[in-house]
């Protein structure tokens, strides 16, 4: 599997309001999205066709530049769920990335019964995004790992860094027209334009991951325009590029350590099944379409299913199917063809592969931050990496500490909330925080920093692993406080500790086989499940 799909997403420099530039003109404000009825295929399935009919699908134009808004433009692409009941206004929502598509995300906010009749539930495809256009139609660089444990991460990052610089300056002369206003203060100035497009007097916003950049850069522009917003699974508003690098690079095995104390077998399921593939790789391909896996195209796998504590139950099934494609037959035909489709192989995909979100992950992040660390800065990152991540950190880092090589396009940064004027503009904006002790992509000293950035607003966290916890982890103490707050303002305690919420499924036995006695001796998570399960039974809303 091509290296360069391996990064998941998601951060920032003193700045005044003068620095974001003119403010969206009245005309932009006052123009309208058009909406139609959205054809069956919009949906994400037809289950939720049926469940959530009447979905609107939109356009929205915004120009390029603010500063000159009869020039060219973005027709935003979004969809539109309405309020089933006595509606309050407009709930838009940002899944993350940066690059993900987001016009699909109403869904998220629809699980709630009060939220679908209270709100028009709006998600947006951002400037160069999805089915907006322009967009991102990248390549990814052509960067080959090689299938064994004891790289050397900062000599395959250097070796690997003019690739990047190809791919990037390939990208920036294909996307030239449009590259240099993808940032995120843009993507503030087009909310804003989406709010008064709607008749919102305030903005309500639930912005996940990446889409809590968006979120707190909106509240610093416009902090006397937020009704209410949720930064759930938080970036940092205090960071650069060379922050964003680091810390990131790090989450994947701050979650695992987390699944360590709780699962020990799932634990050992992603150490055991990485190893077994560096000593041999295995070939899940069909006949005369050999496509072969090693043990970093695992932990890809693992690091999908690391987001999202519901899925963490897959990862020892998915351990089974390796070792049942091992198996010459039908059982292992079988195993082969499902671990083809849970990694999203398909023939010849090496060079010429799309890069992430089409090449948007990368430009957006290197639009919005404006330090470029040089070849020495980006060594010590990959060092330190290393030692604190020994397992996902290599793999991540080696890619992304170089991941503004090759672009000349001037960055847009987005603001840096750490001086005392910056946070004296945010003092009085209420916000809702909610992060996780051991979140996979945004670790909770992000989540930390935004609360301090942030004084009048609430934080809840959840003893985790998971990314993203809102209406997701069957917590009650993560999603009341949080519900009451997108309905009414209610702010909840500055700040709440929530205990982990078991997903169904998971292998939370003490042991996990071929541990050590002292490992016995130390991970023992079975004294504690009782007591979770009794404090975070799911309720209905």
């Amino acid at each position: 599997m091509p290296k360069a799909a391996r990064l998941r997403a998601l951060t920032p420099v003193l700045l005044v309001a003068a620095a974001f530039g003119p403010a969206a003109t009245a005309g932009a404000q006052s123009a309208l999205i058009s909406w139609t009825d959205c054809p069956a295929d919009a949906y994400p399935s037809p289950e939720l066709a049926e469940k959530y009919p009447g979905l609107q699908c939109g356009t929205f134009e915004v120009p390029y530049d603010y500063s000159r808004p009869n020039g060219k433009k973005f027709t935003l692409a979004l969809q539109k769920l309405p309020a089933s009941g006595t509606k309050v206004g407009t709930l838009f929502a940002n899944p993350g990335g940066p690059g993900e598509e987001g016009r699909g995300v109403w869904v998220y906010p629809a699980a709630s019964g009060s939220l679908r009749a209270s709100f028009d539930l709006v998600g947006f495809d951002p400037r160069g995004i999805g089915k907006t256009t322009p967009a991102f139609d990248c390549d990814a660089p052509d960067i080959a790992l090689a299938n064994r444990p004891n790289i050397n991460w900062v000599q395959f990052s250097q070796a690997s860094t003019s690739a990047i610089a190809r791919a990037n300056r390939a990208c920036q002369k294909k996307s030239a027209d449009f590259i240099a206003h993808v940032g995120t203060n843009n993507v503030v100035r087009d909310l804003d334009a989406m709010r008064a497009a709607v008749g919102d007097p305030k903005l309500t916003y639930w912005g996940m991951s990446y889409g809590t950049r968006i979120g707190y850069t909106y509240a610093y522009r416009y902090p006397h325009r937020v009704r209410a917003i949720l930064l759930d699974g938080p970036v940092t508003p205090d960071g650069s590029f060379a922050n964003f690098a680091d810390v990131r690079s790090r989450s994947n095995d701050e979650a695992l350590r987390f699944i360590r104390s709780v699962s020990p077998a799932t634990y050992a399921a992603v150490i055991s099944t990485r190893n077994s593939l560096f000593t041999s790789r295995l070939d899940i391909g069909t006949a005369g379409k050999s496509m072969p896996i090693g043990g970093y195209d695992w932990l890809d796998m693992v690091s999908e299913l690391l987001l999202e504590q519901s899925e963490w139950p897959q990862i020892i099934e998915l351990a089974k199917k390796v070792s049942q494609a091992r198996i010459v037959g039908p059982g292992g035909d079988e195993a082969r063809a499902a671990l083809r489709k849970h990694a999203g192989l398909v023939e010849d995909e090496d060079p010429g592969e799309p890069a992430l979100n089409g090449g948007a992950y990368s430009a957006i992040n290197c639009a919005d931050y404006a330090d470029r660390p040089s070849r020495r800065e980006r060594s010590r990152i990959i060092r330190n990496v290393v030692s604190q991540a020994p397992v996902f950190g290599g793999d991540t880092v080696s890619t992304l500490a170089p991941d503004c090589v090759g672009y000349t396009f001037r960055p847009d940064p987005v603001p840096r909330i750490a001086s005392r004027a910056s946070r004296a503009r945010v003092r009085n904006v209420k916000l809702a925080i909610s992060d996780s002790t051991a979140d996979a992509a945004t670790p909770l000293v992000w989540g930390r920093a935004m609360a301090r950035a942030f004084p009048s607003a609430f934080e809840v966290t959840q003893i985790t692993g998971n990314h993203v916890n809102f209406l997701q982890t069957n917590s009650n103490c993560v999603d009341d406080p949080i519900l009451a707050y997108l309905l009414t303002g209610k702010m909840a305690p500055r700040r709440t500790a929530c205990l982990f919420t078991a997903p169904e499924g998971l292998d939370m036995s003490p042991v996990a086989p071929g541990t050590s006695a002292a490992e016995r001796h130390r991970v023992d998570p079975s004294a504690v499940v009782e007591t979770i399960l009794r404090n975070n039974r799911l309720r209905g809303r």
